[in-house]
């Protein structure tokens, strides 16, 4: 199946800039916004997992350098990257499996499938490798060919995730491109959700229909986009007024059909956003400084 490329840089403005760590800070009295309603896991930039109850109080928290990915597994466990490495950390702090990739690379990215492996992003080595349960490569990737961040340990690769029908779509966010690309690395289909400007691919999740939400990391933006390469709906600064998005890590879609988005150095570290561009609840301060990665648990 072949799908064109596609812009939409009319609906979004676009902005270019690093990701980088910052050094650790004082931590800010936590301020809610709304009503929370909601017990959630979540990760920092800066440095820490952690899970929060519905009033937005720390149940559990461990260290975790330059995290940008995290998911609660069936046994309460938790998988994660850092900057260097994988890990899965069950709730006595214990860590029960991890997978470092050799060389010059930075890891952005981690995703579980449901054979048990887990999806690693490996930038700068132009690679998505799926280890199994022993910490071993099953199965890789790789795209050299087509990634004009080759070798750009920081800059290169973000999210990546495997699709139903088995074909993989990765972040390429120094392109400012998502490709789904088959497991020989052929391109299926591109999508440039603020028209190719740099850093501007972030984190991409499918939702039902074939519809998919992007976070675009300094396009200060959340878009969702059709199976025909058309936006039907978006989030920028502009829709709401005082509000600064940061990088633009993640967004999830609600059953609601509500969006949370998470917001690297922005006005909130999560919010909630109605279709209409409401704010139905926003945390901020804490331990959620620098955040860039979600999951509800409720």
């Amino acid at each position: 199946m072949s799908y064109g490329l596609v812009a939409f840089c009319g609906l979004i403005s676009c902005g270019s800039a690093s990701l980088r760590a910052a050094p650790a800070q004082k931590e800010a009295a936590v301020e809610i916004g709304g009503q929370l309603r909601h017990r959630f896991l979540g990760g920092s930039y800066h440095g820490k997992v952690f899970i929060v109850d519905e009033e937005g109080k720390v149940e559990w928290e461990y260290p975790a350098r330059n995290c940008q990915d995290v998911f609660m597994l069936a046994d309460g466990s938790v998988l994660f990257n850092t900057r260097s490495d994988v890990k899965i950390v069950n709730r006595d702090k214990e860590i029960t499996w991890q997978y470092a990739p050799k060389g010059k690379a930075e890891v952005h990215s981690c995703a579980p499938l449901a054979n048990g492996n887990v999806l690693v992003t490996i930038s700068g080595q132009s690679r998505i490798v799926e280890v199994n349960k022993a910490g071993e490569p099953a199965k890789e990737i790789t795209f050299a060919d087509l990634s004009k961040g080759s070798g750009n340990a920081h800059m290169e690769l973000r999210d990546s995730l495997k699709t139903e029908a088995g074909t993989y779509i990765v972040a390429f966010l120094s392109e400012g491109v998502f490709r789904e690309i088959d497991d020989t690395g052929k391109v299926l289909r591109t999508i440039t959700p603020c028209g190719g400007n740099k850093n501007t691919a972030s984190s991409i999740v499918p939702l039902e229909g074939g519809n998919v939400l992007i976070g675009t990391g300094y396009g200060r933006s959340v878009v969702e986009i059709n199976k025909d390469n058309q936006a039907v709906w978006s989030l920028t600064e502009d829709d709401i007024e005082g509000l600064q998005m940061g990088y633009v890590a993640a967004a999830i879609r609600l059953p609601n059909g509500n969006t949370v988005v998470s917001c690297y150095k922005g006005t909130y570290a999560f919010f909630e956003v109605t279709r209409d561009k409401k704010i139905v609840w926003s945390v901020k301060g804490g331990p959620f400084h620098g955040t860039t990665a979600i999951q509800l648990l409720d």
